[in-house]
């Protein structure tokens, strides 16, 4: 099962992901999940007509009350760390944001089939993609090398109240982006996962406890892990084919993006007329917006 989740605001981004899916695997799509974390009831009944099980997360103890009455959207990020009770009958969960969509089936299956083995998939941050893959602030100038680590990692792991001798292991370790992973329903990542989410919402900050808590599942407790490749969650930056239309990865040989993940740029999530430019393979420009619905659209419209 493939599952997501959003509020209200999210709905269409959920929707997308939805046809998305449907269209990569016309033959065998598989299950479609969505935690509901302030959908409106048209929206909860309109994926539910589309055969999508829409869930809320549990009424445990170890979720904030608090911090949910105060932002509902945050259940989703606080549920897909629960996503093994959730959606109970299935033998892997494949976690993907709301603002993420499927290009290529080939890449849910490389997911999938790295979850098979018992370890957590997941895509590292960094690789040819992340031209600095960690931010550094300089001490007096850089003066006899002194430094400040301003890692994901670190900057989150010291919010939440650290011990210093797991921020010195974790701070310079690659982030392990929640945005897209894939793990066995059996697995004993979860109860790992909700133990040091439960931590790190005593202190820390409640959007990124779930990455957080993963990167101390992996690099602390030392549960198995499978790093895939960037196609897995790619979050740019992207080349076009305006002939498909598709994306393509920025370097050669620029094969077809598997799962496009467009985190940290909300105007063209949520602005229809807001594009970027995208080269094409013979570095000619062209303007974009990269969802999938409007990517579809645009390709209709040349098409009539």
């Amino acid at each position: 099962m493939i599952v997501s989740g959003g509020d209200a605001v999210y709905f269409p981004l959920i929707d997308e992901l939805r046809r998305s899916i449907a269209a990569a695997f016309p033959d065998d799509s598989p299950a479609f999940g969505v935690i509901d974390a302030g959908l409106l009831p048209e929206q909860t009944e309109r994926l539910r007509a589309s055969g999508v099980s829409v869930a809320r997360v549990p009424d445990d103890p170890a979720m904030p009350a608090a911090a949910l009455r105060k932002r509902p959207a945050l259940a989703a990020n606080f549920g897909k760390l629960w996503l093994d009770r959730m959606f109970p009958g299935y033998e892997v969960l494949v976690w993907l944001d709301a603002d993420t969509w499927v290009q290529d089936a080939a890449a849910v299956r490389m997911m999938a089939g790295a979850a098979r083995t018992g370890a957590l998939a997941i895509v590292p941050g960094g690789g040819r993609f992340g031209a600095r893959p960690m931010r550094i602030r300089w001490l007096l100038g850089g003066l006899f090398g002194l430094a400040q680590i301003r890692s994901f990692n670190f900057k989150n792991g010291r919010h939440a109240g650290l011990s210093l001798a797991i921020l010195r292991d974790l701070g310079s370790r690659s982030l392990l982006n929640a945005g897209a992973f894939g793990l066995r329903a059996d697995a004993a990542h979860w109860e790992v996962m909700r133990k040091w989410q439960t931590f790190v919402l005593r202190r820390g900050k409640p959007f990124t406890s779930d990455q957080i808590a993963i990167a101390l599942t992996i690099y602390t407790d030392g549960l198995p892990v499978e790093l895939l490749p960037d196609t897995c969650n790619h979050l740019g930056p992207y080349r076009f084919d305006p002939d498909e239309p598709a994306l393509l990865e920025f370097w050669y040989p620029y094969p077809k993006v598997g799962i496009i993940h467009l985190a940290n740029q909300e105007q063209l999530r949520f602005d229809p007329a807001a594009t970027v430019t995208l080269l094409d393979i013979e570095n000619r420009p062209h303007q974009v917006n990269p969802r999938y619905g409007l990517l579809q659209a645009a390709a209709r419209g040349r098409v009539s």
